[in-house]
This record gives C-alpha cells, sequence and structure tokens, in this order.
C-alpha cells in the first residue's frame, strides 16, 4: 500500500467515478483501475460496487476512506509543516476570486507575494462563484475567495466574512440603508438581477422559501452593465452591499437591506482536499486573510461580518 494508491481511492469515492477521478489525478483510467484492483486485493475486500450510478462505497471501504481522509489530512500537514523551513515558494500558482474582491486585493496580494517569493508565478482568475468552484475541483485553480456554493467533499472550505445583500436604484426612488425592506416588496419592483451565478441562487432561493416570484424585466453576467441599466432607470437590482458601498457614498445610487427573510452573502476561502502545493496553499491563505481583515472592516458600519477568527 502506498500514498498514490491512498490518493487514489480518495478522488474516487469523492467523485463516484472512476473516469472522473483519472482526470482529477492526471492519470489515464486503466492505472488507476488496476491501483484499485492491486489494493483491494492487497485488504482482501472490495471496497467499492460497481452500479449505473457510479462507483459506490462498500461498508468496509467507507471505514477505510474515513481514515485514509484522516490520514492525508496529517500528511499534508506534516508536509506544510517540513516545507514552511524552507525561505521560498516556488513554481506557479493559481488563485481565483470574485471580481470585486480581485479589484481591490490582486495588486496588493501580488506585489506581497513578489515582494516575498521571487520565484512563485502567480495567476489571478477573476470570475463568479460557479466558474470558482470548477476550477478547483477542475484542479485549474489551486485557492479560492468564492461566495455561495455547492457543497462539496472535494474541497475544504472556511467562511471569512458575511454580508447584507441590498436592493439598489437611483436616488430619490424612496429607498434607505436605515429602512430595510421586505423581500415580497422588493419582489414586486421592476428588477435588473445578475444570471447564471451564486448570488442569483441566494435570492431565487429566498423568493421560493416566501413564495414570490421577482418582476424581472432584464438579466446580465456582468454588474457594470447591470449597474448601466440601473442607472438608465430600467430597474433596481440586488447586490452585496460591499462592492456598491463607495458608490452609494457618492450619491450615484441608493439602496436598502433585505429582509423578511434577511439575504446575506457569505464569502468563504476555499482550496481542493488533494491539493499539489499544502505548505503554498497555507501560505496564500495567510496572505489573503492579512489583506482582507483590515478591508472587511471598514465595512462593519454597513453590517458586514468578519468570521475568519470564530471559524478555527
Amino acid at each position: 500500500m502506498d500514498l498514490r494508491q491512498l490518493r487514489t481511492i480518495l478522488a474516487i469515492a469523492e467523485t463516484g467515478s472512476l473516469t472522473k477521478a483519472a482526470e482529477l489525478l492526471h492519470v489515464v483510467q486503466p492505472a488507476l483501475s488496476r491501483q484499485l484492483r492491486q489494493l483491494e486485493d492487497e485488504l482482501g475486500t472490495p471496497l467499492f460496487e460497481r452500479s449505473r450510478l457510479g462507483m459506490v462505497l462498500t461498508v468496509p471501504g467507507r471505514r477505510f476512506v474515513d481514515q485514509v481522509r484522516v490520514s492525508l489530512k496529517g500528511l499534508n500537514q506534516a508536509k506544510a509543516d517540513i516545507g514552511a523551513a524552507a525561505a521560498n515558494l516556488m513554481g506557479s500558482v493559481a488563485i481565483g476570486m470574485l471580481p470585486g474582491l480581485a479589484a481591490v486585493l490582486a495588486g496588493p496580494l501580488v506585489t506581497s507575494l513578489r515582494r516575498q517569493y521571487p520565484d512563485l508565478k502567480v495567476r489571478i482568475a477573476a470570475g463568479f462563484s460557479d466558474f470558482l468552484q470548477d476550477g478547483l475541483e477542475d484542479g485549474k485553480l489551486d485557492i479560492c475567495l468564492m461566495g455561495d456554493y455547492l457543497q462539496s467533499e472535494l474541497l475544504v472550505t472556511s467562511p471569512v466574512f458575511r454580508e447584507p445583500i441590498y436592493v439598489v436604484g437611483l436616488p430619490n426612488c424612496g429607498l434607505s440603508q436605515s429602512q430595510p425592506v421586505n423581500l415580497a416588496e422588493v419582489a414586486k419592483k421592476p428588477m435588473v438581477v445578475p444570471e447564471a451565478q451564486s448570488l442569483r441562487n441566494v435570492i431565487d432561493r429566498a423568493c421560493t422559501i416566501i413564495g414570490v416570484n421577482l418582476n424581472l424585466v432584464a438579466e446580465s453576467d456582468s454588474t457594470a452593465v447591470i449597474l448601466d441599466l440601473v442607472e438608465r432607470g430600467v430597474g433596481y437590482t440586488i447586490l452585496p452591499v460591499m462592492p456598491i458601498t463607495p458608490m452609494l457614498k457618492a450619491g450615484r445610487f441608493v439602496g436598502a437591506p433585505i429582509v423578511s427573510p434577511h439575504l446575506r452573502r457569505t464569502v468563504i476561502i476555499g482550496s481542493p482536499v488533494i491539493n499539489r502545493n499544502p505548505h503554498t496553499v497555507n501560505a496564500l491563505q495567510g496572505e489573503l486573510i492579512g489583506l482582507l481583515r483590515p478591508y472587511v472592516r471598514q465595512f462593519s458600519c454597513v453590517g458586514v461580518e468578519w468570521l475568519a477568527d470564530l471559524s478555527g
């Protein structure tokens, strides 16, 4: 039994597919099948049942995978501790962020990393949460700051901050930050909303819970387009408070928090369970948290909550 076999078993268990596990580990499927067969022969029991739904763990398989997950986590930490003795990070790393955060953090982050680790090549990918989660699970991204996401055993995540979601309109439309608005009232207004991204999922779930439908007049996957349409009087929109706070202060728009139910977005930091360089990921997480903490806390006056220090 070797480390390669253990990572193979975990990848198959988490994807439920030999094909997907082979893609995740960047090996050909016959080699993966051979590793699985060798390990099952060594253990003397099948670890998976092959069904039309994919690879399903047997009872002994579930017990074994639980132990493998604990063992690999300890091994990753040990590697990170040993790597911490090195003075420099090398190679390349891909970091994903929500567009609003990338606009604020990418410059300071890359500048700091270049100063500390001149041999580290950094790639910044800006996108919405579904794009970022796909990048993590496909191995194209090493660490991400993203919003609402689908629970996945392929990822290790922890919350960073939570922010209210506002209804936003033109000045003199009657909205005020000091006067929250019920979602049922928001739904009656002509709305220009995000399309096919995690924020839209939050909005749609909340509407379903209270049994209302948005009065939808336009959609876009671009925040800039959405705000332009609002500014042209097409309708109102729904956005997290942090990206729009400068525009609210400048008087370009007005907004109010949405309640009944309270709409909030939680931003998390995530990385793959099976990552190529845990020391680099740990160092990047520390850098991101260090840059985010003072930035986020300046928005506490509009209800933004810092969570990273509470997540253990």
